[in-house]
């Protein structure tokens, strides 16, 4: 009962109704913002997410006290409610240490990551116990999960990589020829036309495509060999890439409260400098749809 009364009359920002005794209600660990926990869950963020920027702090509206009295049978007859838990407590904070490491503190480190901070404080203090984990998002993703979480050289580096990858194989002549006979054969036997082809005629196609990747084993070794070293390099970024991004957060944050002194500045700071960039994300895909075209058009006009 006593946290409800800390949000009574209050108004989740989502849904904007009143919080209720009965009600599950969640805050944001940033500002501090009440919610009910599905409101939360549903958007995905804070109610007053685009207010963080200018160092937004949750504070109650003004209470009519009139509302909160209750007969003084209605308060005996009404059950004891067991403790709000969201999170593991009223703060979602509240289930880590306070320190991720030395002047570095859990709350810091949530106003830095801001998009799924548990999430991630959670897998940063594996990280620190030298437990695995593992990145779905970087691991499908790659390399453009740096990017979205502004790790720039990282991104860089695993962009060129992949670059290499696909345009260095499929310029092998081995591989173009390969390539070229599939273009052949898929044009030949459109999808359109494969139903107007007698059983004959489908054999007939099967076969051509068997022979011309059975007669090009070099081509089709360096097809499987390159999409084997491109899942690898996807594999190895699923498991380094928490530890890249706690690196990345510890580092970053040291470094601002060590240039900027004032407390309200470097939580400013941590809101510009971390968080995620779906800016930089589209222009890395941009870039790298960009480089294949032209590698493309540079090798038709080469031949």
């Amino acid at each position: 009962m006593d946290n409800y009364f800390r949000y009574s009359n209050q108004k989740c920002p989502v849904c904007e109704n009143e919080f209720l005794t009965t009600d599950d209600i969640v805050v944001c660990p940033l500002c501090g913002t009440p919610h009910h926990r599905d409101c939360y869950k549903k958007n995905g963020e804070c109610g007053n997410y685009d207010k963080h920027s200018e160092g937004f702090r949750w504070t109650p509206e003004e209470v009519n006290l009139q509302q909160l009295e209750q007969p003084e049978k209605e308060q005996q007859d009404t059950p004891e409610q067991p403790p709000i838990n969201p999170f593991f407590g009223a703060n979602p904070l509240s289930q880590f240490p306070q320190e991720l490491e030395d002047n570095v503190s859990t709350e810091e480190v949530a106003g830095f990551v801001q998009i799924h901070a548990i999430k991630y404080l959670s897998n940063f203090f594996y990280t620190k116990s030298n437990k695995k984990t593992f990145s779905w998002a970087a691991f499908f993703f790659t390399p453009y999960w740096f990017f979205y979480r502004k790790m720039y050289k990282l991104g860089a580096i695993f962009m060129a990589l992949s670059l290499l990858l696909t345009v260095g194989f499929n310029i092998l002549p081995p591989v173009q020829t390969l390539y070229n006979d599939m273009t052949e054969w898929t044009e030949k036997y459109s999808v359109e036309n494969t139903d107007d082809l007698t059983e004959e005629e489908m054999a007939q196609a099967y076969k051509e495509q068997q022979e011309f990747i059975l007669g090009n084993p070099t081509g089709s070794v360096l097809i499987m060999v390159q999409g084997a070293l491109s899942l690898a390099v996807q594999i190895f970024v699923g498991f380094k890439a928490n530890k890249w991004y706690y690196n990345h957060t510890v580092t970053n944050i040291k470094k601002i409260k060590t240039e900027e002194q004032d407390s309200q500045k470097q939580k400013l700071l941590f809101f510009k400098s971390g968080g995620c960039s779906v800016g930089a994300t589209f222009l890395a895909i941009l870039a790298n749809n960009m480089i294949v075209m032209a590698i493309e058009m540079l090798l038709t006009y080469i031949k």
